[in-house]
């Protein structure tokens, strides 16, 4: 959080209420979390020979201004022994990264782009053979040939490890060296990367192994750049707790970290955190499957189960469901829980798409008019499920504007308070459903002192339900400028979701 003074800053990002960092007191009122709203039907499924079974938005989806159009970057993969129908393939998982685009982001066209040869055609959208879990960025501050950066796992023998690249238009890329690149040791093969819009810090979230009260489990690391080229590790920064573990009843169960989609919203960072409960596994005394646990290997994953005719049967030793639950930092190094557990974006009902798990996600949201978008990967099973009858598709998860968390008033009514804030604009403008209730602002002086003229019952009563509405003072839009100011939200039947600062000029 900048300062000015004593003063924390506020301009046109949304200040939202997933913590108290910005609230000085409150009464009255209860933090409420909202579960994304999900479409019923994926918006995208493996329906190409080279898709098999299952796509993933480990990936990243971008809209385009120029080109007025939804950019996907996902992934696929067909397990061991695919070399014959794709030469190129070197690595034993069959991963690729795939291309599509959407005039509408929901319903996808997947592009013949004739760069590489599966079943003796290059009639395909593949981009990528052996690389897993990309991440795709736009900068459009950069060179034109660094305007799109890509970073993902690595799959070629004898070269595993996180792999970089960099592009003029998404599509042709040219890698920054032969070499993968290190973010850390015992890393596993997932990751999403952020961009800090201010600062042009890289963030790195991925997971690796780590021993978390007597169990060897998925636990997430950050590293950082400033170049895309050079990491530093910052080590782990979110473990499962005692209370991710009170469902336990065998020996062998836990819950783990499955990755995170970590992105900057408004001046924080924010994160979907897929929480893993593992009911049963194959595992050796390490905790590790016996598979993996017997080679020492670093960058470790489970093999997919293979029947004696070459057909996966199962992904992974491991079985359970996964849900993604909301994460919150600062700083983007120290994260936090957010207080209810609940999902963020929960399994489906029983035979839906997503019943079983909600995977890693896209990257970062989309803002799309007065909605929030996200993409992410829907499994019909639970990890370990057979496959068939299990599919992996991708699906849709919507939020209205800011509006992960609120902060609710009953009848009796509520206040919360901010702490000093340097105001940089004129207006302020607040999400907030009123449709049933009532909401008014007061500014006070930094001591906490009431200014002439924006009291109270001076302020025009908000009683509508809507993301951006303006407050005013009488015929007063204007804040006073020049010394930081609190701000004290009245409710009554109402949730505030956040506010933000409308800039001189801005309508």
């Amino acid at each position: 959080m900048r300062t000015v003074e004593d003063a924390s800053a506020a301009g046109s990002e949304p200040q939202l209420f997933i913590d108290d960092t910005i609230i000085s007191a409150k009464r009255g009122v209860v933090r409420t979390l909202h579960p994304a709203r999900t479409l019923e039907q994926p918006v995208l499924r493996p329906d190409r020979p080279w898709e098999g079974r299952r796509v993933y938005i480990y990936g990243s989806v971008h809209y385009d201004d120029d080109a007025q159009l939804f950019r996907m970057w996902y992934n696929t993969r067909l397990g061991r022994g695919q070399q014959p129908r794709a030469p190129g393939l070197r690595g034993r998982t069959g991963d690729m990264v795939l291309y599509a685009e959407s005039a509408d982001g929901i319903h996808w066209e997947k592009p013949s782009l004739g760069q590489h040869e599966f079943d003796g055609s290059r009639d395909n959208n593949i981009l990528f053979f052996d690389k897993h879990s990309p991440t795709v960025l736009v900068d459009t501050g950069a060179p034109p040939e660094y305007r799109f950066k890509i970073a993902a796992w690595n799959w070629e023998e004898g070269n595993d490890g996180y792999w970089n690249a960099h592009s003029a238009d998404g599509l042709n890329w040219r890698a920054y060296g032969s070499d993968s690149i290190h973010m850390g040791d015992e890393i596993l093969e997932s990751v999403t990367v952020a961009r800090h819009p201010r600062t042009g810090d890289y963030f790195a979230f991925h997971r690796l192994w780590g021993e978390v009260r007597g169990h060897v489990r998925r636990l997430i690391a950050v590293a950082t750049s400033r170049d895309f080229a050079t990491w530093t590790s910052h080590g782990v920064c979110l473990v499962p707790d005692e209370l991710d573990d009170v469902w336990c009843e065998d020996a062998g169960q836990r819950t783990e970290f499955y990755g995170m989609s970590g992105f900057v919203y408004g001046d924080q960072f924010l994160g979907f955190l897929p929480v893993f409960d593992v009911i049963k596994d194959a595992r050796g005394e390490s905790g590790m499957p016996a598979s993996v646990a017997a080679d020492g290997s670093k960058g470790l994953h489970a093999p997919a189960v293979i029947s004696e005719s070459g057909t996966e049967i199962d992904q992974a030793p491991w079985d359970g469901p996964i849900v993604a639950q909301l994460v919150h930092s600062r700083d983007g190094l120290s994260w936090h829980r957010f207080e209810d557990r609940s999902p963020i974006i929960a399994r489906g009902g029983p035979g839906s798409f997503d019943a079983g798990c909600i995977l890693c996600s896209a990257d970062r949201p989309l803002i799309r008019g007065d909605e929030v978008w996200h993409y992410y990967t829907a499994v019909s099973t639970m990890h370990g499920g057979p496959m068939p009858p299990k599919t992996i598709s991708i699906g849709l998860a919507k939020w209205r504007l800011d509006g992960f968390v609120s902060l609710d008033a009953g009848h009796f009514g509520g206040v919360v308070e901010t702490v000093p804030l340097q105001l940089a604009g004129e207006g302020l403008e607040v999400n907030v459903d009123a449709g049933d209730g009532s909401l008014a602002v007061e500014v006070l002086s930094a001591a906490g002192e009431a200014l002439p003229g924006f009291a109270r019952k001076d302020c025009q009563t908000i009683d509508a339900d809507g993301v951006r509405q303006a407050v005013r003072w009488g015929d007063n839009a204007r804040l006073p400028i020049g010394q930081p100011l609190r701000l004290r939200f009245h409710l009554e039947n109402a949730g505030l979701y956040s506010f933000r600062i409308r800039e001189a000029g801005q309508p």
